[in-house]
């Protein structure tokens, strides 16, 4: 059974596409770029709601996978104005339980599965203070991302599971190295990709 692999970015997935190991090649590079080994597809969707939810539906259509998995990067929120920004969530892995969107807001709260965190997603970087202390009123950690994947995980009928990292938690914070070091990690996980 075939089961696909959502990165939002290619850096995200450099390194497991990097190591020869895992045997994956590219299939397709428009419009979205993909590669494929025997067990999995690696789907590269590009950043924000509609990237994702557009390369999600295109490859259920065009490849027909049994599961989803969405593999990425996201902040930490602020719980409450007068909390500070916690360093010590850096480089934390988090399996996502349950999904809500910040912004356009339409209530909807989607499982994704039992045990985990609760992620928000929203359709624009949560950088500053203010952004992290509204976003934290829905969810400990925020993406720009996962909401897409589970609604349209939820129309096609695929199981999906989400695992973030965060790489984020003030904006003081280097993304792109943080990335960097979560690219690392991912490709740390062999059974995911073998």
């Amino acid at each position: 059974m075939l089961r696909a692999v959502f990165f939002a970015t290619r850096l995200e997935a450099a390194h497991v596409l990097a190591d020869k190991s895992f045997g994956y090649e590219q299939i397709c590079a428009e419009p979205f770029r993909v590669w494929r080994n025997g067990k999995n597809l690696i789907v590269v969707t590009g950043i924000g709601l509609v990237n994702a939810s557009l390369g999600f539906a295109w490859a259920a259509d065009k490849f027909g996978f049994s599961d989803a998995l969405n593999i990425g990067s996201a902040g930490a929120t602020i719980a409450d104005e007068s909390a500070e920004p916690d360093p010590s969530v850096m480089g934390r892995v988090c399996s996502i339980s349950q999904v809500v969107c910040l912004e356009p807001y339409n209530e909807l709260s989607l499982d994704i599965a039992c045990g985990g965190e609760r992620l928000v997603t929203s359709s624009r970087p949560v950088k500053t203070r203010a952004d992290r202390i509204a976003a934290g009123k829905f969810a400990p950690l925020v993406d720009m991302e996962g909401y897409a994947f589970a609604r349209a995980a939820a129309i096609y009928g695929k199981k999906l599971s989400m695992v973030k990292m965060v790489t984020d938690f003030s904006q003081e914070c280097d993304i792109v190295a943080n990335n960097e070091k979560m690219a690392v990690r991912f490709a740390e996980m062999r059974q995911l990709w073998i």
